[in-house]
């Protein structure tokens, strides 16, 4: 609570104590009820006023002290406001309706007052009247704090909840990127690897030719992390690069001819058509073979490596193995990446993914149900 707000519930307090505190001294002057004599009235009914004054701490407590003024003096003015602060503090729960009952007992009664039965039948309605009134605000006053209170916390939970997501998605989004990065890099790098190390044992006139793919491969990096870094500043409000089409089951022979092209051993094996595959498949069967090759070149360079696509029983199998080779100095710093993204893209495109050693080389090996595009 700020400053100013409590300065004001203080200001407000001691206000409603003076107004409900000098009814009751008013009252006691006048009123033939209680068991103290009337001399006694005005002291008891200050005394009352006095404790209104702490009716937002112990509303109880005070609640009491109001019953013994109305008891001993006939000072029911302090009752109203007390009866109030107990209804708004404790809702609808036992204590408001015990407290309300015993008020209720104590107004109506004519506590020490000659003709109690005159008293008792003309106070009833009214003293009951009076006091269900102050009584029915503080439960309105409590069920409407609850409310928005409630309304609040949801707002705030509603805040936390779109908090998470969005952490969520910018953590997503960031391992894609990474993914993406990876992808890019770590196969166009692998490939000038291979290519830089058959220009040091190139001995038959060839290091022009092998020079110039190896330019050729590193500018294709360059463009595709450009393409790569354009999406992300059209995400962020700038103009988008021009893209290439998304890779699918059409481009793994394109793929196979630049790994070719960069030195290595493949052999590519397709169906004579081609099978209409969903997108995600299509991209995860081509960036399954990509990656395989990655790995084929920086953990086998000089292996020959060998890409099978079969469609069989409405399935599309992708098999990727590679012989015995050399490790490159790239095998040393692998990021984890690679596997890791492969088996979640297959994953997501509803297919399976087995990997692992084979006759000394290794194998990748995943399955994708064949369902057509809607």
């Amino acid at each position: 609570m700020s400053t100013t707000r409590r300065i004001g519930t203080v200001i407000l307090d001691v206000v409603l104590a003076a107004l409900f505190g000098a009814a009751g001294f008013e009252e006691v002057h006048t009123s033939a009820i209680g068991l103290l004599p009337a001399a006694a009235g005005p002291t008891v009914a200050v005394v009352a006023g006095i404790a209104l004054l702490a009716r937002r701490f112990r509303p109880l407590p005070v609640l009491g002290v109001a019953l013994l003024g109305q008891l001993l003096v006939g000072a029911f003015a302090p009752m109203l406001l007390a009866i109030y602060t107990v209804a708004r503090h404790y809702g609808n729960r036992r204590p408001t309706w015990l407290a309300a009952l015993a008020s209720v007992i104590v107004a109506v009664v004519p506590w020490g007052a000659g003709s109690w039965w005159e008293l008792f039948v003309h106070r009833g309605v009214i003293v009951t009247v009076g006091l269900a009134l102050p009584l029915l605000l503080g439960l309105w006053t409590n069920q409407r704090a609850e409310t928005l209170a409630a309304l609040r916390e949801r707002a705030e939970q509603a805040e936390r909840e779109r908090d998470l997501r969005a952490a969520a998605a910018v953590e997503a989004e960031r391992l894609r990127i990474a993914g993406e990065l990876h992808d890019i890099v770590a196969h166009r790098i692998s490939q000038i690897t291979v290519l830089a190390g058959a220009l040091e044992v190139s001995a038959d006139g060839k290091p022009a030719e092998i020079a110039g793919t190896i330019r050729a491969t590193g500018s294709r990096a360059l463009t595709e992390m450009r393409e790569l870094l354009g999406v992300l500043r059209a995400r962020d409000g700038g103009e988008a690069a021009p893209l290439r089409p998304v890779p699918d089951l059409g481009a793994i022979a394109e793929l196979v001819a630049e790994a070719v092209a960069a030195g290595q051993q493949v052999d590519l094996s397709l169906p004579p058509d081609l099978p209409r595959v969903p997108g995600p498949v299509g991209r995860a069967a081509h960036r399954l073979v990509r990656e395989a090759l990655t790995n084929a070149a920086k953990h086998a360079a000089g292996a020959e490596v060998r890409v099978a696509l079969t469609v069989a029983d409405d399935r599309l199998d992708v098999d990727v193995r590679n012989g015995p080779g050399e490790r490159t100095a790239l095998a040393a710093q692998g990021s984890g990446f690679g596997l890791l993204g492969m088996r979640e893209r297959v994953e997501l495109a509803g297919g399976t993914v087995h990997s692992g050693p084979l006759a000394g080389g290794y194998r990748v090996h995943a399955t994708f149900p064949l369902t057509a595009d809607e």
